[in-house]
């Protein structure tokens, strides 16, 4: 009975399923045509579901906004028409909206707002799959346990009442005859009542069963260190009851994985590295300098359908020679003390810049989209000029202390850049419908245009409380240097 009551309640998504973990919710920083947008998306808690869109502007010239679903295999052509979205009462500029997403898989959302100056467009990508169960609560189950009985029983009264007293004349009696025969099949009826309800939970017990070969399971990687304990060898393996790993890996920002390795629990000792994709799924990567010791190990794909996924394992590294990075663009620190993020706090990256906090003292909230702000200083205290990290002005990486949340981040938000021209391509005609790009379709234009000042923002919304340590990292002087922040959400 538990379980046929569950069922009634299944299923919700509890993880984002995109290159993050534990973290569910897209914030995209932007701009829709002329139009400054920032974009909230908070996905359903089942798929088919409604997601909840919220998008702020600074533009008083905007007129509405107009929202639509995009599969990322049908493309504009066959979404479903728009949605407007309605202002939202006692803020300005803001607009709330929600929109099915129908299947799972790699969706986008696309935004037109309407104005003064034009229209203007902007793609915000978003995963949907089903990644987990809701229970229900003693109370609740007892309650409906308790209302199924009464309605079983309830039954059984029909049925003796339709073979008894229903067919007295009026103002007559039931004869003791008739009684017994009423109360014979009453009798009766319980066990068939109770098939029809055995019957009832196996069909949803399949139900449910379906349902959990439905939900998304990151995938796993295995990790494999060579003999000199300094390459790394990394094979995906897709771990779903349907194929989430639908197709081959694309680049995002040039690069096939984004590998994160952070020395735990000190968390003191952080890599970013590139490794190469050497076959399918299988990648390969040299470790720099780092400490021996215990890591936990991200890494952030993205397909050529969209989609974008995290893996993540733990290894351990041994004392090792010095290795030669395998990519360019691989940074890392041995060495790193974060600083509690305060009012005016300063963390030093090494060569005279310094990484100050530019938010308040306290706790920052749960649950709430904010900005995490800080400003890259040189050694006279002036803010930075900054180089194009990867494309962008920097790189955010959020991690809870119990490594039960984790998310790569960048100036316009949680938003792949891919997946956005992905999107773009196959709006053109140059994807195939098994998510393939066609040859030439797709450049991986990394840089955005953002400010290189020095300044930096980064649009997020903790999923919930706890300690998190911040790292940043910048090119202000042709090297990529790193600074780190404790923050307390509550």
């Amino acid at each position: 009975m538990r379980r046929f009551i569950a069922v009634l309640f299944a299923a919700a998504l509890t993880a984002v399923t995109t290159a993050h973990i534990g973290s569910p919710n897209v914030l995209f920083d932007g701009a829709a045509g002329p139009y400054p947008v920032r974009v909230i998306i908070r996905p359903p808690n089942v798929v088919p579901g409604l997601a909840e869109v919220i998008v702020r502007t600074m533009a008083p010239d905007v007129q509405r906004i107009v929202i639509q679903p995009v599969f990322w295999r049908t493309g504009v052509a066959g979404a479903p028409r728009g949605d407007e979205m309605s202002p939202v009462a006692g803020q300005s500029n803001t607009f709330t909206g929600q929109l099915w997403l129908m299947v799972r898989g790699s969706y986008s959302v696309y935004l037109t707002v309407h104005g003064a100056r034009g229209d203007g467009k902007v793609i915000v990508p978003v995963n949907s799959f089903a990644t987990g169960r809701l229970g229900l609560s003693t109370g609740m189950t007892v309650m409906l346990v308790v209302l199924g009985l009464a309605l079983v029983a309830g039954l059984v009264t029909i049925v003796r009442a339709a073979v008894g007293e229903s067919l007295v004349p009026p103002g007559g009696s039931l004869e003791p005859a008739k009684r017994r025969r009423a109360n014979v099949i009453a009798i009766v009826a319980v066990p068939v009542v109770a098939l029809i309800l055995f019957g009832g939970a196996k069909w949803w017990s399949a139900v449910d069963a379906d349902y959990r070969r439905s939900i998304f399971h990151a995938p796993v990687v295995d990790v494999s260190v060579g003999a000199t304990g300094r390459t790394l060898r990394l094979t995906v393996h897709d771990t779903n009851g349907f194929r989430a790993i639908f197709s081959p890996v694309a680049p995002e920002h040039g690069k096939m994985m984004h590998l994160f390795l952070i020395r735990s629990p000190a968390m003191d000792a952080f890599a970013h590295l590139h490794p190469s994709e050497v076959d399918s799924l299988v990648f390969t990567t040299t470790v720099p300098d780092l400490p021996a010791g215990d890591y936990r190990l991200f890494g952030d794909i993205m397909l050529e359908n969209g989609s974008s996924l995290t893996v993540s394992n733990r290894m351990t590294l041994a004392e090792g020679a010095h290795s030669t990075p395998s990519d360019s663009d691989d940074a890392w620190t041995p060495s790193l003390t974060a600083v509690p993020a305060r009012a005016n706090a300063v963390a030093a990256m090494g060569h005279g810049y310094r990484l100050a906090w530019a938010g308040g003292d306290g706790a920052l909230p749960a649950n709430a989209p904010l900005d995490l702000r800080f400003i890259v200083t040189d050694s006279a205290g002036n803010p930075a000029r900054l180089e194009p990290y990867l494309g962008m002005a920097a790189h955010a990486v959020v991690l809870r202390d119990d490594g039960s949340v984790f998310i790569h981040l960048h100036p316009m938000g949680t938003v792949a850049t891919t997946a956005q021209q992905i999107y773009e391509a196959r709006d053109r005609g140059d994807t195939t419908a098994r998510g393939r790009l066609k040859p030439g379709a797709f450049t991986d234009s990394a840089t955005m245009p953002m400010s290189f000042t020095g300044a930096l923002s980064f649009p997020y919304e903790f999923p919930k409380a706890g300690r998190y340590r911040i790292w940043v990292q910048a090119k202000p002087a042709r090297e990529i240097l790193t600074g780190a922040f404790d923050v307390e959400v509550r």
